[in-house]
């Protein structure tokens, strides 16, 4: 092949696919490199490949060496290539970390720190609960410093402590921004939604649908490579715990009303609202959200029916466990103190 960068990526590329992943061409924007057969239609239907011409993004990834020579074929101007997420054998999801700093006279994008799965020496780091603040002496308890920065790596650290879970020795990719890419195996079956920033500040995930950019790619800041130490192709499994945190909340059941039969309790849909509007809640603002939610479910007498939701939204949005149980707690007395008649406060 001519073009010697494009034969260095596909060298890589064929080497991930020997090793069971899928993969896709991308171009120096980390965007899929083969262009859509149907970008000139007048109203393009959704196409996943059905069509059988290339071109449909992720959906084209492969780990046949005859099929991703083709991909590759088709786009000579690629510079790195996508390893596809949520497939089979790997069921691959993938923990961006970025570093985002806000610092004057800094360095944005060092990597910062020492030890753990997400740091430059791959190894595995365990929940310490001697660290107060989650961030390894940095600022802020969420993985944002005080000058706006985005640690991912700090999130991802003070994450592990509140839900008792290790960070296992996994594929490391180290970004040119300093950031870190981690592969985990997930079950067969489980969907991974991709998200950014829904599980903490600064760190985004890549399930099923999504891609992580291959080491031995180039992109248009500097090239991706596997971090010193760190596994070459043998993603670990991801923690149970951390694969609850990933996993949408199950559906709030509907019930089902005769029209003209008067309803026994609230109506389903606020109920759902209820959690809805905790599940929205941002940093800062989930205590008093929840707290707010739970009393008006015990008011109305669902409380107890509706308690694990509320705590299962509030865990959604970061809130740590022992805590959203506490509140929910402190909302049922609350409710019930001001539902009994006032010569029963004394």
């Amino acid at each position: 092949m001519a073009n010697t960068a494009l034969a260095h990526v596909l060298a890589h590329a064929l080497t991930a696919a020997a090793h069971g992943f899928r993969v896709i061409p991308l171009t120096r924007a980390k965007l899929p490199a083969v262009r859509s057969p149907h970008h000139h239609d007048p109203a393009p239907l959704p196409c996943r490949g059905e069509c059988g011409r290339l071109g449909h993004g992720v959906h084209d990834a492969s780990a046949d060496p005859g099929a991703i020579r083709a991909l590759f074929a088709a786009a000579p101007w690629a510079t790195g290539y996508g390893i596809a997420c949520g497939r089979a054998p790997y069921h691959l999801i993938g923990l961006d970390l970025d570093l985002k700093s806000g610092l004057k006279g800094g360095r944005p994008g060092r990597p910062r720190g020492t030890g753990g799965a997400a740091d430059t020496d791959g190894r595995a780091r365990k929940p310490d609960a001697n660290r107060k603040n989650g961030t390894d002496g940095r600022d802020g308890t969420d993985g944002t410093g005080s000058n706006g920065s985005a640690d991912g790596l700090a999130a991802l650290a003070r994450l592990a402590r509140e839900h008792a879970f290790a960070i296992p020795l996994t594929v490391t990719v180290l970004t040119p921004s300093g950031g870190r890419h981690l592969w985990l195996c997930g079950p067969p079956g489980l969907a991974v939604p991709n998200s950014a920033g829904r599980l903490a500040p600064g760190i985004d995930i890549r399930g099923l649908g999504g891609y992580l950019v291959g080491p031995g790619s180039y992109g248009s800041h500097g090239s991706y490579r596997l971090a010193p130490g760190s596994p070459a192709w043998a993603p670990a499994p991801a923690p149970a715990a951390l694969l609850r945190l990933l996993t949408p909340p199950r559906p709030t059941p509907h019930r089902s009303y005769r029209p003209g039969q008067p309803s026994p309790g609230p109506h389903p849909a606020a109920l759902e609202g209820l959690v809805r509007f905790v599940r929205a809640s941002r940093e800062g603002q989930r205590n008093d959200r929840l707290f707010w939610a739970a009393c008006r479910a015990y008011e109305t007498g669902a409380g107890v029916e509706l308690a694990p939701a509320l705590i299962e939204a509030a865990l959604d949005t970061g809130l740590a466990p022992r805590e959203a149980r506490a509140t929910v707690a402190s909302a049922a007395r609350s409710a019930a103190r001001h539902l009994q008649p006032p010569d029963a406060w004394a």
